[in-house]
């Protein structure tokens, strides 16, 4: 009851009555009874739950049970002094109380254990769902005693209900976790989520949108689908499309889409994402091109029903057919009446689409100048010739076709000009016949290699198809002229064909075969790096030229074209790109890997129609964004969720790389800078952002404004990252130590931070404290692209130690690299990192033991294309001089240098005599001072080529040391160096004799040959074209005839008689140079000498 005044009355008058009573009745009692307490029953108890969770409170007991006198037991009463503690240091552990038993002096005693009990419910974090979704459980649930301990139980112990995930929205899971004597309630939160749709991206292919996005969080059953609404009329009815929704990717196209503008949006569910616009242009002629001088290609927007002659119309020519192509996107006009070389316009009238008639619009085009339709291939038969004023080859020239490659057989009587640099050419003027025309090159003496430029130039002709070639089509070649004889290989030449664009920073060109990339970048000069240049660093050399407007554009790549090995295309330096809708002209010098040097032709008009866009944007860590673009841009402004401008960015442009060959210019990198106001200055909060992209240029806007792109925006999602940087390290060897970051780093400099905030420590024994000894220590390389940092000692640890005195080592003490917290930053996401302490003595690290063993020599390969080799040890060694400090070990002898290494390669001269070349040490070849380079000190190859000495070498390399001085044992390694092969030309076609001035034969040259010649083709030996005398061409008036020696024509005519005017022949000597490439009747090559000097009188 409630305590009052008056209850308080009662209650003090009922305490005065009792105390009566006790004094009274006890003497009676014990006077009666004699009766005494002999022993007190402890009680021992137990309890769990405490005084907040426990179902049962603890209840101490008000008697206790006491052993009389007399034998009997009763039970008494007991007042306990004190009470029980529930705080976490008694749990498990035994309180004792005393009480006051009645009728005794004796004491009861209690001892109560309080068992540990759970306080706290280790609430887990659920994954959001979509609606309709399985709220995903964990298995246990992690419960907290009082104690402090965390254990596990299955969620089967909390009597949870299923979760409700019909609607959206944050709802929570009650639960009851009942224990011993004790129960914990509380709730678990979860998130049912509607779906979320992102980065919607559409894309407009003919009548056709294509979209795709991200979607989070759709329910199983939900209906994913593409509305497109008519004419951006959000009221009107819909096209729907059914999407495919698939691990959070959406796709959907709608084709049949009517012309003009219209917009879209993503359905999932009863979510839908925000109304987007696009375009379905008009259809329209998209491209004219000529095909020679009568076809013009043209092709339409889209599909078209049909075409005829009638639809189009060329001023100056006449349009006579219009053939539709099969996916009638396209048709080929056959035309009359049109020029070379000139600028046309074709308008598209009437032409049936659905039904309906319409205007598509016009299109410049210009047709193919002359050299886009033929070359000339000046083709020698050897690329190189010896420098002795005898030798020679044939050279031929071809007329071809561009288009087909092949020979214009239909060519005739078209006479070219000829000439060249060095040498003789049987002829200075020669007729085309069914294409071809033949004359013999021979070279001049020259005690240096020449280069002998052979050119040749249509200057006339009968035929009047062919006029128009008249000084427009020529062709060059190179043959060089070699002080040492060579044997003569098959020629390769390589022609461009043609040119092409629809990119102002670059132009594609089409050869004739397939090449290799390095072949062009060899023959245009760009495999090379030129000091001193921006941008990419190359620069192509003249052997390409692209002009426009009388203004030569600079290249500075070559890109292959995967799926056409014979297409590659020329990337322009920035600075000089095409102008839009101009004439564009290429001259290319291609030189083949027979060392043949061939020029052609091309021209075109570009055409950039297509402004460029964004195709998609992706976060990269904290900081940073990638823009693809769907061609090379020049340039595009951004903002960030539609507040933040190029103040709070860089804009970095990936470029092309020529070394690589890998094209980047359509993308940008977009990088934060550090005023950017994120949460953390300078990094993206996580989560959504948009990017708005507007005067988006390619390299045709800079000369054409119809080229800049539209207004886009774009959304994206930067993913959470809280990790910091941290690192490891790997004790590469007792004087060498690799740090390896586990994040980029931000602005960082490694070698400053050493020795302050970055530190190589020892721990001393005595004072039980790491201490500083980063002087004896330095950073010798940081690579920030790969994170690594290598600390090698600047001084031996014999000498830090004073080994010789102290008898101590490195193996005696323990080691780390400390990193004061805060010092570095990753770049991805600006964190930094907390204090480190990399152990240098962890399990197996060469810091623990002496090292006794010497480094070895693992393998020993050679440089490819070399006499080069790689040297590879199984640990860091020190090579004098080639360290940033030699390191010099101390011993009883005092300071001793790392030993000089020596190289030294074996082999045998021509005489079986073994003989050593001298080599040297290079440097190493990487950061582990594991791997070095050494060569030989004069040419192995010259050796066995030209001084005749074996091909079985050994490459000897002795002198060694590691680290701590351990000498390494001498390697060698034996490889084979072949002679350069010389293939013999074994042919029994040769020439016998040559007399001149005969008895009966005055002013014949008589040449006999050892079997029959031909007389008709190419090897026609009565062609004045085969034969110098006294190194010109046979003189007008030259006839030649043949001769049987054994009066049988069935083995051949091997006499060759060459009747020259009067005074041709010399009273004292006379020489006479025949192609060496004749063949026999027998199509033997000649061989045993071309060059004959001619006997006198002699039959």
């Amino acid at each position: 009851m409630a305590h009052t005044k008056k209850s308080n009355k009662l209650y003090a008058a009922a305490a005065a009555l009792a105390v009566t009573a006790s004094v009274v009745a006890p003497v009676a009692a014990d006077a009666a009874s004699k009766v005494s307490v002999k022993y007190i029953s402890p009680i021992l108890m137990k309890h769990a739950g405490g005084s907040k969770y426990a179902t049962k409170k603890l209840v101490l007991p008000t008697k206790v049970k006491v052993k009389l006198s007399n034998g009997k037991y009763e039970m008494r009463s007991v007042k306990w002094s004190g009470s029980i503690k529930f705080e976490k240091k008694y749990i498990n552990k035994y309180q004792v109380l005393y009480g006051k038993v009645a009728g005794t002096t004796k004491k009861a005693i209690l001892k109560v254990e309080l068992q540990n009990y759970p306080v706290d419910v280790l609430e887990p974090e659920l994954a959001p769902v979509a609606v309709g979704e399985k709220v995903v459980l964990p298995s246990t649930i992690s419960i907290r005693y009082k104690s402090g301990i965390i254990v596990k139980r299955p969620i089967s112990k909390f009597n949870i209900k299923t979760p409700d995930t019909s609607k959206p929205g944050n709802y929570k899971i009650a639960y009851t976790y009942k224990g011993a004597n004790s129960v914990v309630t509380g709730s678990i939160k979860y998130e049912v989520k509607a779906a979320d749709i992102s980065n919607v991206m559409g894309s407009v292919d003919d009548q056709t949108l294509s979209v795709k996005a991200d979607v989070m969080y759709a329910s199983a059953d939900a209906m994913a689908e593409l509305m497109v609404y008519p004419g951006k009329d959000m009221s009107a009815t819909p096209f729907v499309a059914k999407g495919m929704l698939k691990d959070g990717k959406f796709m959907a196209s709608q084709s049949g889409i009517p012309e003009g503008t219209h917009s879209y949006v993503v359905k999932v569910g009863d979510v839908k994402s925000p109304a987007m616009e696009f375009t379905v242009a008009k259809t329209m002629l998209t491209s004219a091109k000529a095909i020679g001088k009568e076809k013009v290609e043209v092709s339409f927007s889209r599909a078209v029903d049909g075409v005829s002659a009638d639809n189009f119309k060329i001023a100056g020519g006449t349009v006579t057919s219009a053939t539709l192509s099969a996916d009638k996107k396209s048709a080929v006009l056959e035309v009359s009446g049109l020029e070379y070389d000139k600028d046309y316009t074709v308008d598209a009238k009437n032409i049936m689409i659905g039904g309906v008639a319409r205007d598509l619009g016009s299109m410049s085009f210009m047709t193919q100048g002359v050299e886009n339709i033929w070359m000339l291939e000046v083709s020698p038969k050897a690329s190189t010739i010896v420098a002795n004023g005898g030798d020679n080859t044939e050279v031929t020239f071809l007329l071809k076709n561009k288009a087909t490659g092949e020979v214009d057989m239909n060519a005739d009587d078209i006479v070219l000009k000829l000439s060249t640099s060095f040498g003789a050419l049987s002829k200075e003027r020669v007729t085309i016949q069914d294409g071809k025309a033949t004359v013999i090159l021979t070279s001049e003496f020259s005690n240096t290699d020449l280069d002998a430029m052979i050119s040749a130039e249509i200057i006339e002709t009968a035929n009047g198809d062919y006029k128009n070639l008249i000084g427009k089509i020529s062709g060059e070649a190179k043959v060089k002229f070699s002080t040492i004889a060579v044997t003569p290989a098959p020629i390769e030449m390589i022609n461009m064909l043609a040119a092409e664009s629809n990119q102002a920073d670059r132009i594609t060109i089409f050869l004739d075969k397939a090449v290799s990339r390095e072949l062009l970048l060899k023959s245009f000069g760009l495999d090379k790096v030129r000091p001193s240049l921006h941008e990419e660093e190359y620069m192509a050399n003249d052997n390409i030229q692209i002009e426009q407007f009388d203004g030569m554009k600079n290249v500075i790549g070559v890109k292959a074209i995967p799926s056409n090995p014979k297409a590659f295309e020329l990337i322009l330096d920035k600075e000089t790109p095409l102008q839009d809708n101009a004439v564009v002209k290429v001259v290319a010098k291609i030189t083949s890997n027979t060392d043949t040097e061939v020029k052609s032709k091309a021209s075109f008009k570009l055409t950039d129609a297509r402004p460029a866009e964004v195709t998609s944007v992706k976060a990269i860590g904290l900081n940073q964004l990638e823009v693809k673009f769907s061609e090379a841009i020049d340039t595009a402004n951004f903002k960030i969720d539609g507040q933040y401008g190029g103040k709070y960015f860089t804009v970095i442009p990936y470029g092309f790389d020529n070394k690589m060959g890998v094209d980047r210019r359509d993308t940008v990198k977009i990088m934060l800078n550090d005023n950017y106001p994120g949460v953390k200055e300078g990094y993206f909060a996580a989560g959504k952002h948009s990017l708005q992209v507007w005067n988006t240029m390619d390299f045709a806007a800079l000369s054409d404004e119809t080229n800049i792109g539209t207004t886009q925006n774009l959304d994206f999602t930067v993913a959470a990252d809280t990790v910091k940087p941290t690192a490891g390290v790997v004790v590469e060897s007792p004087e060498q130590f690799r740090i390896m970051f586990s994040k980029n780093l931000k602005k960082a400099d490694i070698v400053a931070l050493y020795g302050s905030k970055m530190k190589l420590e020892r721990y001393n024994s005595t004072s039980k404290k790491y201490e500083d000894i980063s002087e004896y220590a330095e950073v010798t390389s940081y690579d920030a692209m790969t994170g690594e940092a290598v600390v090698e000692m600047n001084q031996d640890w014999t000498v830090i130690y004073d080994t010789v005195n102290t008898k101590e080592n490195y193996y005696n003490d323990k080691f780390k690299i400390t990193l004061e917290k805060g010092v570095i930053q990753a770049e991805a996401n600006g964190e930094k990192n907390d204090a480190l302490a990399l152990d240098l003595n962890y399990e197996g690290s060469p810091l623990n033991k002496p090292d006794l063993k010497s480094a070895e020599i693992t393998a020993i390969d050679r440089v490819m294309m070399s006499t080069d080799f790689n040297v590879m040890m199984s640990e860091p060694v020190k090579l004098l001089g080639k360290d940033r400090a030699d390191t010099p070990l101390k011993n009883a002898d005092g300071l001793v240098n790392p030993p000089k290494t020596t190289v030294e390669f074996i082999g045998k001269n021509k005489d079986g005599k073994i003989v050593t070349v001298d080599g040297s040490v290079v440097g190493y070849t990487d950061t582990t001072d594991k791997n070095f380079r050494v060569k030989a000190n004069e040419s192995l190859q010259s050796l066995v080529d030209m001084k005749g000495y074996g091909e079985d070498w050994k490459v000897v390399v002795k002198s060694l040391s590691d680290d701590v001085g351990n000498t390494v044992a001498t390697a060698t390694h034996d490889f084979k160096l072949m002679k350069t092969p010389v293939t013999p030309v074994a042919s029994p076609f040769e020439i016998e004799k040559v007399t001149a001035n005969a008895k009966d034969e005055k002013d014949v040259i008589r040449i006999k040959f050892s079997e029959g010649v031909q007389y008709a083709g190419m090897y026609d030996a009565t062609s004045t074209a085969q034969y110098i005398f006294n190194g010109k061409t046979l003189p007008v008036g030259t006839s030649i005839s043949l001769a049987d020696s054994d009066n049988n024509v069935s083995n051949g005519l091997d006499i060759v008689k060459i009747k020259v005017p009067a005074g041709t022949i010399k009273t004292l000597s006379n020489v006479i140079t025949v192609n060496k490439e004749l063949q026999s009747y027998d199509n033997s090559v000649l061989t045993g000498g071309y060059e004959k000097a001619v006997l006198l009188g002699l039959n």
